[in-house]
């Protein structure tokens, strides 16, 4: 039996159904008999996962969104889907990073129970009508149904600084996991921004299906929907929004199995040139980005950008991607047309412009005030926060505490406090501009309210 896929809900999908992978559209007629579907025979509530990531390329965008060609068979016929056409919004460019939240939430999911073919597919194969079988069934079959639904907050950062990019990426990491930081991230970002000398700005693409439709506006606002989602979409304001597709090789088929031959040369050939596609895709984006900024780019030679030329290669990029697209939907209808394209992006992206060195700039001190900077590794010792050395490692910062003597447990004093170790002050305030691999000084709040004689 084959690799299992996931593809997204569209009208019209129902389990029992045959699906064509390649063109990305279900059959008219049930190929399963009796399609009773029922959910697994574990215990019920939600399935929730929530993931965070960096991408820079479209391929790497669409794997975020549940996209990518090589798990969904996206190649083909999704293009049309709302959440493609999301992906496509984005307009992925090298320049610039994408921050890719992530939530899924599956309430329920139900599969086909002891699958058989219906009469008629059975005597298409038992006549060794493979050919009728592929175009009235398709290559595979609806197999289960999730309800739920999905999030996805895409934050785009543009800065000619590239680290100045991974700070601001790194800023909304952990405002995601701190909830300290959140409340202050759209004041952070703005501070950023206003101290920027490469042109640092963030927006926000934003993709729900299923839940109460909301327009969040603050970028806190999207991290907060995330967090909420799982609730938003319980009950009745789940929606039907993935389904699976199964091989009808793992079903049992009278006299020789389906011959999938040259649907696996297609399936290879349409995943190379849709990646393609995706790269072009990207590189058509780059030329629009460098076009924008002719003041941020030079030749090799140093000598300024020629606009025109740049026109020239834009067009030349747009044909490659109508004849990429031409032959990708030829190769869905006849395996005989299937051929590699032999262009490749890296023609054209070693004679486009390249970047100048960023303007230098300071880095800004986040707010660390009321986050936790040691942790207990014994009864009454403590260790630093391994989550806040990382998150501000990532910023380009260290930090020290000031005041280690009020962690010492003194046998005489008073019960341990709840909040000990809690940052209550530090030293560049919040907000100040500083260079880049500074130590930021912190104090932090006692073990003990009084810890006792000292001697």
């Amino acid at each position: 039996m084959g690799q299992q896929l996931k593809i997204p809900f569209v009208s019209g999908m129902k389990v029992g159904l045959g699906f064509d992978l390649l063109t990305g559209s279900p059959s008219s007629a049930r190929v399963i008999q009796n399609p009773q579907a029922s959910p697994p025979q574990t215990g019920g509530g939600q399935t929730v996962t929530t993931t965070f990531r960096l991408v820079q390329e479209t391929n790497s965008l669409q794997e975020a969104l549940g996209l990518s060609a090589a798990v969904s068979g996206s190649y083909a016929g999704f293009s049309a889907t709302a959440k493609m056409q999301f992906a496509n919004q984005c307009a992925v460019t090298q320049y610039c990073l994408y921050a890719v939240l992530a939530v899924e939430v599956i309430n329920s999911c139900v599969t086909v129970d002891a699958p058989a073919l219906v009469p008629d597919a059975t005597d298409l194969l038992t006549t060794r009508k493979t050919d009728i079988f592929r175009e009235r069934f398709g290559n595979r079959y609806i197999s289960g149904l999730k309800s739920g639904g999905e999030y996805y907050a895409v934050y785009h950062v543009q800065s000619f600084d590239e680290q100045e990019r991974t700070d601001v990426a790194a800023q909304i990491s952990a405002s995601f996991h701190n909830p300290a930081l959140r409340a202050n991230l759209n004041a952070a970002v703005e501070s950023m921004k206003s101290t920027s000398r490469n042109e640092l700005n963030v927006n926000v693409f934003v993709y729900s299906a299923g839940g109460i439709s909301e327009t969040e506006t603050e970028l806190s606002e999207m991290i907060e929907k995330a967090h909420k989602f799982p609730n938003l979409v319980s009950g009745g304001q789940a929606i039907p929004y993935q389904v699976l597709l199964d091989e009808y090789n793992g079903l049992k088929l009278p006299g020789d199995n389906l011959n999938f031959f040259d649907q696996e040369q297609q399936t290879e050939c349409l995943l190379f040139n849709s990646r393609l596609l995706n790269d072009f895709t990207t590189l058509v984006n780059d030329i629009d980005f460098i076009r924008k900024h002719l003041d941020r780019f030079h030749n090799p030679d140093g000598s300024p950008p020629d606009d025109v030329a740049l026109q020239q290669a834009r067009q030349q990029c747009l044909a490659i991607v109508d004849q990429l697209t031409r032959a990708i939907s030829d190769c869905t209808r006849d395996a005989s047309t299937c051929v590699h394209f032999t262009q490749s992006p890296e023609d054209f992206t070693n004679r486009l412009p390249i970047l100048r060195e960023p303007r230098p700039g300071l880095q800004r001190v986040p707010r660390l005030i009321g986050t936790r900077a040691v942790i207990p590794d014994h009864p009454l010792s403590f260790t630093k926060n391994q989550v806040v050395v990382d998150l501000l490692g990532e910023q380009g910062f260290y930090f020290i505490i000031d005041n280690p003597e009020v962690l010492h447990f003194g046998v005489l004093g008073s019960d341990p406090l709840p909040d000990a170790g809690t940052i209550v002050g530090q030293t560049p305030p919040e907000g100040t501009s500083v260079p880049r691999g500074s130590v930021l000084h912190v104090r932090v709040s006692p073990l003990q309210e009084n810890p006792g004689p000292t001697e």
